[in-house]
């Protein structure tokens, strides 16, 4: 608008009500407006890491349809009350790597009750750090938690200091995460006995503790959700965790303040079954889209007696048996790469790797970077591998997509 026009809309009006605090500004006969920006939104104050959730792109691990029906089970009983002890509000599902915990945890984060998600990938940037664990399950739960988003909002303009590292981790969570739930269903609970209910069995999962590079501060984080769930300050939801039986996580699951804690241990369950069904269902792929060359191959493919090998070389993990699918999958000539795998009589990974190694290219570069890889202390990515090495992006890529 020209200052003119400016000027004019204003001449001889009078009654002028001008709102959202803009500032009147007359130089001569011009008028200008200046109004603030506006404030910005809950979304860009939290930050929430968005690949940390279960929404997350990229490929996802989930249990195979029909299999972990066991294990499934008890959470959902843990989760329903249905367990020995419903004050247990806190379930700790561990096991040792490769045992499919991520892919129970997305199991369950995807069943409708969930309110908020996240999940640990060491070396991956904000998804390995804990001070990104609160701000982006307090965004989840401003979605889905009706009313609890004005809650957070207002927590955060009497504390600005919430979204920073000064205040402690069980200040944090109170008031960014127990509060907005706790104080908004409980204004509901007295009128609805039904939808208190219902709150009180949403869930919150949190995989990988294990995986996250802060590990004094996850210790903390663990002792803060133990002493909430069995002190004054009772969680209004239920949460699983999944680790490794890692020694500072260990400790935190084994002291006194773990009086109300639900534990599950993926070595109590028997997982050969379910890695059957995962064998069947990805060698059936492999052999449907390689059809040309394996029409004169008999089926079932592998054979019963080649699986019942596999099997026992996989034991109960999952890792290995994923791990031996894509490297037959990505052969050739799948049956012969089965058939040189098969031949190794020893059981575990360190076979299985060492003839995903003896088939790779030794240029150079792939030197390089393999063992720059082995002697880092952390998983890194692509961009700081490349960066260290003075390598392009691509050329990493492409010396490692040979394994």
């Amino acid at each position: 608008m020209a200052s003119s026009s400016r000027a004019a809309l204003l001449q001889n009006a009078s009654g002028i009500t001008i709102s959202g605090r803009a500032q009147l500004i007359t130089a001569g006969r011009d008028v200008n407006f200046n109004a603030p920006l506006p404030a910005p939104g809950l979304a860009h104050l939290l930050r929430p890491v968005s690949n940390a959730t279960h929404t997350r792109a990229g490929h996802v691990a989930r249990c195979d349809p029909g299999t972990r029906l066991e294990v499934i089970a008890q959470v959902r009983e843990w989760l329903d009350g249905h367990d020995n002890d419903e004050r247990a509000v806190v379930c700790w599902l561990n096991g040792p790597a490769g045992y499919g915990k991520s892919a129970l945890a997305q199991t369950y984060a995807a069943e409708g009750r969930l309110l908020g998600s996240f999940f640990f990938l060491r070396g991956a940037g904000e998804r390995s750090h804990i001070s990104r664990l609160i701000p982006t399950l307090a965004h989840q739960i401003s979605l889905t938690v009706p009313g609890a988003k004005l809650l957070i909002e207002r927590a955060l303009e009497e504390e600005p200091a919430l979204l920073g590292s000064t205040l402690s981790l069980a200040h944090r969570l109170q008031r960014l995460v127990i509060e907005p739930i706790h104080l908004n269903t409980s204004r509901i609970s007295y009128s609805s006995e039904d939808v208190s209910s219902f709150v009180k069995k949403q869930i919150v999962v949190i995989d990988a503790l294990d995986e996250c590079d802060d590990k004094a501060e996850m210790a903390d984080f663990i002792d803060v959700l133990l002493s909430a769930s069995s002190g004054g300050t009772h969680l209004p939801f239920q949460i699983l965790l999944t680790s490794r039986v890692e020694e500072h996580v260990r400790k935190k699951f084994d002291s006194s303040k773990a009086l109300f804690l639900h534990r599950l241990e993926l070595q109590d369950f028997d997982a050969r079954w379910d890695i059957e069904v995962h064998f069947r269902r990805e060698f059936d792929c492999i052999y449907d889209q390689n059809w040309r060359i394996m029409q004169r191959i008999p089926k079932p493919w592998p054979s019963a007696r080649n699986l019942t090998a596999l099997l026992d070389k996989a034991g109960s993990s999952f890792a290995y048996a994923t791990t031996f699918i894509q490297y037959v999958g990505g052969d050739r000539m799948p049956h012969k790469a089965l058939q040189q795998l098969l031949a190794f009589e020893a059981n575990g990974l360190d076979s299985l790797y060492e003839q995903v190694l003896s088939s790779a290219s030794w240029t150079e570069g792939f030197c390089q970077i393999l063992g720059t890889i082995m002697i880092l202390e952390d998983n890194q990515s692509i961009s700081f591998l490349s960066s260290l090495l003075s390598l392009q992006h691509e050329e990493v890529i492409c010396e490692l997509s040979q394994v």
